[in-house]
């Protein structure tokens, strides 16, 4: 009788890991790729399951897949809603940053506040730099203008790259959902051209110099007071 229960209780723990295994692929499956992008909405819209589709922009609206999906929109069709506006100088949370703009300084287009620090991503100084003499940093506005400063031994500047940015906002919308909470690149598809935790974010403080402050860099946010910058944020 002994005998009968340790087969019977090893056949049953079989099956649980089989179940638990399956169970865990069905889980994976769902981003194959791994790109914060579901494989439901990348197989509607005929993208690959197989190379990362985050930053890719088949349609070339200036927009790229993951901020297609964050806002609803098509990226198959330059002006998914047919308002005579494209994708990317659409405005989907009205903070005065366009989608656009948005996806070049890694802001989220659906949330007025990407880092949830009490200052909208519009008044948040992002956008390209447009020089730097070693002293003075002159950087284009995302939405529009310009703003300049001067760069000191106090100025803090960090790097992240655009997918560590999303990752750390990203949320989790539905995977045919629209506009509203947000879920944050590689080459080698026929499609066309194209998360880390807390303690990467960390790292990543302070990992840049001025030898990073080069034209046409995407800047994040840049704290500006009394004439001079006390954080530059660079998505490299």
């Amino acid at each position: 009788m002994r005998g009968k229960v340790r087969t019977f209780s090893v056949a049953a723990a079989g099956a649980l890991a089989l179940l638990l295994a399956a169970f865990g692929g069905s889980a994976v499956a769902k981003d194959r790729n791994r790109d914060h992008i579901p494989d439901r909405w990348e197989k509607k819209f005929h993208l690959s399951l197989k190379v990362d589709q985050a930053n890719k922009d088949q349609d070339r609206d200036k927009v790229d897949n993951l901020n297609e999906f964050q806002e609803g929109t098509n990226p198959r069709d330059k002006d998914s809603d047919n308002d005579g506006v494209p994708d990317g100088r659409e405005d989907a949370d009205h903070d005065g940053l366009n989608n656009m703009g948005e996806d070049e300084t890694a802001n989220l287009p659906n949330d007025q506040d990407t880092d949830n620090d009490g200052v909208g991503d519009d008044q948040e100084n992002a956008g390209m730099i447009a020089s730097f003499d070693g002293t003075t940093l002159v950087i284009n506005l995302a939405g529009g203008g310009q703003v300049s400063g001067t760069v000191d031994a106090n100025t803090e500047i960090e790097c992240e790259s655009e997918d560590q940015h999303e990752a750390d906002d990203n949320s989790g919308p539905g995977e045919n959902s629209g506009p509203g909470q947000a879920t944050t690149s590689s080459e080698g598809s026929d499609d066309g051209p194209g998360g880390d935790d807390d303690s990467n974010e960390n790292e990543n403080e302070g990992n840049c110099t001025a030898a990073d402050l080069t034209p046409n860099t995407p800047v994040h946010e840049a704290e500006l007071e009394n004439g001079v910058f006390q954080e530059i944020e660079l998505v490299k």
